[in-house]
């Protein structure tokens, strides 16, 4: 079983996610738009009857829960940011308030171009990637497995390593996967596996968060990159979810293919 199996397993249930009285510019929407476009989320506009305050995003599910959100915190906290948020750690792990409109999409498999495509679409996950490890440094206990592709973007990115250094300080067991071109920086305290096939390596993104008493409390992040055209590596696809079954599943599968 491969990462693919996994992200193939989650059923394809589109979202719908509606625009209630919208008073912001046309751009922002347009934005939105496009953060979603040819994913299986539906975006619609509609008046308020006075329930709901203007502005406010609602993602519905097909078993007929939502999830709310001011537009404004997906504007803070995915339209209006950029790579260096992450990248250089200009927003620390207390800071991260990821809107429960964009968890509540949890489940839903997303297929996200990376650079050099502009759109922001790949910024679903990477918010997504950085919410878990939020909560795993929050907890504080339990394991975290996460993988980079190469071990260098640990030293390169220095958000990346701040993040990492500051979950090394907890009780957190760090667990992290990628090719060795470069070693761990010595600040951050993890045990670093980089002996899986390399092919699997260079095409795998998790965050894989379990907590040790309460399921409820775990997350995980699965992506896998497929190929592309010219033997290039192509769009990501993959998923989050706080589903505890499918948690365990990951975790499985990345304890006992990549260790």
């Amino acid at each position: 079983m491969g990462l693919m199996e996994l992200i193939d397993r989650v059923e394809e249930d589109s979202r719908t996610l509606t625009v209630v009285d919208r008073q912001t510019s046309d751009v922002v929407q347009g934005m939105l738009d496009d953060l979603f476009d040819e994913q299986p989320v539906t975006i619609v506009e509609e008046g308020s009857d006075g329930a709901v305050p203007s502005d406010t995003v609602v993602v519905s599910r097909t078993d007929g829960t939502t999830f709310s959100s001011s537009l404004e915190s997906l504007q803070n906290a995915i339209l209006f940011v950029n790579s260096d948020t992450y990248i250089s750690g200009a927003r620390d792990l207390d800071a991260v308030d990821t809107p429960e409109a964009i968890l509540g999409l949890a489940d839903t498999v997303f297929t996200v171009e990376g650079y050099p495509d502009t759109r922001k679409q790949k910024f679903l996950l990477i918010e997504l990637s950085r919410y878990i490890e939020a909560r795993a440094w929050e907890h504080g206990v339990g394991e975290i497995h996460s993988s980079f592709q190469y071990l260098s973007r640990l030293r390169d990115e220095r958000g990346t390593q701040e993040v990492y250094r500051s979950l090394g300080e907890t009780g957190v067991d760090v667990n992290i996967y990628g090719i060795a071109d470069a070693p761990v920086p010595g600040d951050i305290d993890a045990t670093s596996y980089t002996d899986a096939p390399v092919e699997e390596l260079r095409r795998a993104w998790f965050v894989v968060y379990v907590h040790p008493t309460d399921p409820t409390e775990s997350a995980a992040l699965v992506c896998h990159q497929l190929p592309g055209e010219d033997g290039r590596l192509g769009p990501w696809k993959g998923f989050w979810t706080f589903d505890p079954d499918r948690i365990a599943d990951v975790q499985a599968y990345v304890t006992g293919g990549f260790q």
